[in-house]
């Protein structure tokens, strides 16, 4: 109490949004009934959107601090916000919603920040409104608490900075799983308080009285992840019939989001899994929370892509098969089952997917019988921790409540129940091994796939890099990071140990110190792997989530091919501070429809990002050789070629990423190093003449290139003096932008200017890169 009334406590969430999101309202709900409990008056933060189904206004609201979705004005609001707390009120203009919120929360007494999966970059706008939040009530004198929270695991570095800042205006936080934990550990290790819990919604009041009724409730999100759309659908089906088959329960589609109005997202999904259905299904509207939380916790088996059906399936002993689909996924979902007592609980949706058919894999039967088979014994299992992780949950919304009233927060864990036990026997889990990181940090075997990693004085795009690989369904492999003698290697340790706990012991890194080139580079991390697989990802560029999944098994289908390679993109982007912004993407050589050794005559037609290729092909072909400083993969491309077909995959899975106008160690060597690339070619082609010429004489070469010459002349004769005109006028062009962008970079404007400002800076930029590859094919001409 606070002169004798009771104190006001702003709470958090994702509420009233346009969509209802079952998980996120079931949060709040929860938040409010603890708080409630405690005595305290809560006061939420609103989108003020929608009320959901059968919702009403709420008679007093924070506005939520909405930020915007792009990561350059995000990062541009919250300097804006900073600033102004720091006493710049002239740094947003007066109508901005920033000045009212600080108003708003002048009015109560502390901020809880409730949980979901919103400390990422995947949803970074969900990060930053937090940390503005946090940062507004900090200033304000107000205690801040966070609560049941997932981090990560997709962080950037400025986003891992961002809830750096966030953490330290915590007086007390909690996550909700053990990667989180790890994450947050490593982005601030000195933090006081900071500790492991459960999601919030574990103590909605309803879930652990209910009976489980003989139905399958399946909730699938609408994003489909890392599968195509079809491919998940087909999965999906399979996986509901055939869970149908084995138990003769009924089937419920149960939405978690959709707009109560328009229907779509998981209503969406649902009725197209339903139309691929052997059985009936029922199709549920979106409900609210509460109704729906107990409707899940009913029924006997839940099949599930989305997190909160996990939490309300465990928390009244049904038998739940999760199956994430992306790295974002599997660390929430094992997270929740981890604390309902299970390790290595969860499927992962790409380990029941077969990439040659787009159906569901030969893992889909034996999953099903475990589950069918182990339900009993689960639901034991689960029931016997539902009371000691309820305890654990209570206990840490009693800290809360001592920290919100400045009794101090603690540091002791709040999590006390025995360690979790592996939930499927050995036989599964080896089957999954290839598609768990679980299962690999025990392996004693080499891994399927080596990826050599070559990175200098990059710790930024590293970072991106380190996390491409994590994102992999394919699990399975032995990343060396070669730090070829660059200036900071300890920031290259620093990016490896913030991940460390992910990753499973997968990563090792080389230190160079020495540079003697890229292919030199690039022969080390091979030798210092022991996988039937290789491929090469440079510290800049990145893959699709399914690219080692695919590439591995068509491989495994071709055991003829010594390689594979994918339809690459490229990916022009630029780096502002720490953030790499992307300008625009295309497919490069859309015409080819294969890997044939003529179309390489002239140029290299792929990059090392989209190859994956045998390491027995090494032993025929040799290693990349050391002594090219540029063209060495174009020159080992040839030889794989000259030793009979390669695999093509017509699907762009592999992103070349490049900065036409960045110099020093954040550009590309084809246009840093240009004219190496023309020189070395041309040493290249005259390396494989000479044999010829020896063998056979100057005549016909000097008769085909007099001949094609004069053709070629006379064919572009006309478009010489057309060509160095717009040559011209391109180069004046750019020089244009620049001074424009520099201009709309230093101008000081208003709010309402800058989103005219900042369209000049991208339009300035997008033509920038246009030029580079105008200028260049022109060039060429």
């Amino acid at each position: 109490m606070t002169d004798g009334r009771a104190l006001r406590v702003a709470l958090l969430c994702d509420v009233d949004q346009s969509v209802y999101h079952v998980g996120d309202e079931a949060i709040g709900l929860a938040g409010a009934q603890r708080l409630g409990a405690h005595g305290f008056d809560v006061v939420m933060v609103s989108r003020g959107e929608k009320y959901g189904p059968e919702g009403t206004v709420p008679a007093e609201a924070i506005e939520a601090l909405t930020f915007p979705w792009p990561e350059p004005d995000r990062e541009r609001y919250l300097d804006e916000i900073t600033r102004v707390l720091a006493g710049e009120p002239g740094a947003l203009p007066p109508e901005d919603k920033l000045h009212r919120i600080i108003e708003q929360i002048r009015g109560v007494d502390a901020l809880v920040i409730g949980g979901g999966g919103s400390l990422n970059s995947r949803y970074g706008w969900l990060l930053y409104e937090r940390a503005a939040t946090a940062l507004v009530a900090a200033a304000l004198g107000k205690p801040v608490v966070l609560t049941g929270q997932s981090v990560g695991p997709d962080l950037t570095v400025t986003d891992a900075e961002v809830l750096g800042r966030l953490l330290d205006a915590c007086v007390l936080a909690g996550v909700r799983d053990a990667d989180s934990l790890a994450l947050a550990r490593a982005i601030r290790p000195e933090h006081p308080a900071l500790v492991q819990t459960v999601d919030d919604a574990v103590l909605l009041e309803g879930l652990d009285d209910v009976g489980l009724a003989e139905r399958i409730s399946v909730t699938v999100g609408s994003d489909p992840g890392s599968l195509p759309a079809d491919d998940l659908v087909a999965v999906m089906a399979a996986v509901v019939d055939g869970l149908a088959d084995r138990t003769g329960a009924e089937i419920e589609l149960v939405p978690h989001m959709a707009d109560p109005d328009t229907g779509g997202s998981d209503l969406d999904m649902h009725a197209r899994i339903a139309s691929r259905l052997r059985h009936d299904a029922a199709q549920l509207p979106i409900r609210p929370a509460e109704e729906t939380a107990r409707r899940q916790a009913g029924s006997a088996w839940i099949v599930t892509t989305r997190f909160h059906p996990v939490v309300f399936g465990t928390a009244s002993g049904a038998s739940v098969l999760a199956l994430p689909m992306n790295r974002y996924g599997r660390s929430r979902v094992d997270g929740a089952l981890a604390n309902a007592g299970w390790s290595g609980g969860s499927v992962p949706l790409a380990a029941l997917w077969d990439p040659a058919t787009g159906g569901a894999s030969a893992l889909l039967d034996p999953v099903l019988d475990a589950l069918v088979a182990r339900a009993e014994r689960e639901r034991e299992h689960l029931r016997a921790r539902r009371t000691g992780v309820r305890a654990d949950a209570a206990a840490w919304w009693d800290r809360i409540a001592g920290a919100l009233r400045g009794e101090g927060a603690g540091c002791a864990p709040a999590l006390r129940g025995p360690a979790p036990v592996q939930r499927f026997d050995d036989d599964l889990r080896a089957a999954l091994a290839p598609y768990r990181a679980v299962e690999q940090a025990e392996r004693s075997a080499p891994a399927t796939v080596g990826i050599v990693m070559r990175t200098q004085d990059r710790t930024v795009m590293l970072d991106r890099a380190v996390r491409d690989v994590l994102s992999q369904t394919w699990a399975d492999w032995h990343l060396v990071i070669v730090d070829d003698a660059g200036s900071d290697p300890a920031g290259v340790v620093a990016v490896v140990a913030r991940y460390a706990h992910e990753a499973a012991g997968r990563i090792t890194v080389l230190h160079r110190d020495r540079s003697t080139g890229m292919e030199a580079a690039s022969n080390a991390g091979i030798a210092a792997t022991a996988t039937e697989l290789l491929a090469i990802h440079d510290d800049d560029d990145t893959w699709r989530p399914t690219f080692l999944q695919r590439t591995v098994a068509h491989l495994r289908a071709h055991p003829e091919q010594p390689a594979v390679v994918v339809r690459t993109e490229i990916v022009h982007e630029h780096q502002e501070g720490t953030t790499l912004v992307e300008d625009e993407r295309f497919v490069v050589n859309p015409e080819l429809t294969g890997m044939h050794l003529v179309d390489f005559m002239a140029l290299n037609r792929t990059t090392p990002i989209a190859v994956l290729h045998r390491r027995a092909v090494h032993d025929e072909v040799g290693l990349f050789r050391e002594d090219l400083p540029v063209v060495g993969d174009y020159e080992f491309h040839l030889r794989l070629l000259a030793r009979g077909p390669i695999g093509f995959l017509d699907l762009p899975l592999a992103e070349w990423r490049l900065r036409p106008s960045a110099s020093g160690t954040a550009s590309n060597s084809m246009f840093a190093a240009a004219d190496a690339h023309t020189e070395f070619d041309r040493v290249l082609a005259d390396e494989h003449l000479r044999p010829w010429v020896a063998e056979h004489g100057l005549g016909l070469p000097l008769f085909i290139s007099r001949a094609v010459e004069e053709r070629v002349g006379k064919a572009l004769s006309p478009l010489h003096e057309q060509n160095e005109r717009l040559l011209a006028l391109l180069e004046e062009t750019t020089a244009r932008l620049s001074m424009l962008e520099e201009v709309a970079r230093h101008q000081q404007v208003r709010l309402d200017e800058r989103s005219a400002v900042d369209l000049t800076r991208r339009a300035a930029r997008s033509a920038r890169t246009g030029m580079h590859r105008a200028v260049g094919l022109l060039r060429r001409n």
